[in-house]
């Protein structure tokens, strides 16, 4: 489990990459984040995200935290899913795309 000090915003990114690889190599269930753009920054400049789930809603916002990395690397994905919510958001699941 990780807890709270390991992935407090500000906190030790390199401690919480440390601990998803090892429940990574483990048997066991899914793993999930929510709700931190600046771990999820490092989760996929790591190579740890199998599945990016991203929400789309219908409203224009001028600003917001974005969950891409800053490096402006090029990691393909494909689009696994979409699903419209009655509201109109878009519920896109996509996945690392294979390689070649």
């Amino acid at each position: 489990m990780l807890d709270r000090e390991t992935v407090r915003p500000g906190g030790p990114a390199d401690g919480a990459v440390g601990r998803i690889r090892e429940l990574r190599a483990a048997e066991g269930g899914d793993l999930a984040m929510m709700g931190s753009p600046t771990l999820v920054h490092t989760l996929i400049q790591e190579g740890l995200v199998d599945e990016l789930q991203l929400i789309v809603m219908p409203v224009l916002l001028g600003g917001g935290k974005s969950v891409f990395p800053p490096d402006g690397g090029k990691r393909p994905m494909e689009l696994g899913s979409t699903t419209t919510a009655r509201t109109g958001a878009q519920v896109c699941v996509f996945r690392p795309a294979a390689e070649g």
